[in-house]
């Protein structure tokens, strides 16, 4: 296709989908390629900053006057639940590579650096080439889809012909 008959059907693809989501219809899919995203729930983290919270309230309220205190105390608790509600972990899945949340920045992997896949009950273990630490998703620590994750990349390792473990039968 041309790039002028490209941009003409994204562009009437768009207005349909705006008048079909209005009728609370759902969109049409014109890309089969787009990239899944897995979204998670940083719970240990989160729980972390709550216990401090919690400690710093019940052992240090002998403090008269001190707002400052009271300050810190307060924002431990609004940094744990900004975690757990709005810097979820994920793992984006497209045709050729995977991404995750790193600490600073998005982690890319692309699919010749991944020795294997393994879908055990509740967890998935992406195996990496090289020195680099595996790539660990469970259901319990951080409240992902396993199920729909795993059926998704085990279709992205036929693709790119890598190893896929299956060890829940």
């Amino acid at each position: 296709m041309s790039r002028k008959w490209e941009r003409m059907v994204s562009k009437n693809t768009k207005k349909a989908n705006k008048t079909r989501s209005k009728q609370g219809i759902a969109p049409i899919s014109t890309d089969p390629d787009r990239p899944v995203v897995f979204k998670g729930r940083s719970i240990l983290l989160a729980a972390f900053f709550i216990v401090v919270s919690l400690f710093l309230l019940f052992t240090l309220t002998k403090t008269e006057g001190d707002k400052m205190y009271w300050y810190t105390t307060l924002s431990y608790l609004v940094v744990g639940v900004l975690i757990y509600f709005v810097r979820r972990p994920y793992l984006r899945v497209t045709k050729t590579n995977l991404s995750k949340r790193g600490l600073a920045r998005e982690l890319v992997l692309g699919a010749e650096n991944i020795k294997e896949i393994v879908h055990v009950p509740g967890q998935i273990t992406i195996e990496l080439t090289g020195k680099s630490p595996r790539w660990v998703y469970n259901k319990t620590m951080n409240r992902f889809d396993i199920v729909a994750m795993a059926s998704k990349l085990k279709k992205f390792a036929e693709n790119n012909k890598i190893s896929f473990v299956d060890k829940t039968v």
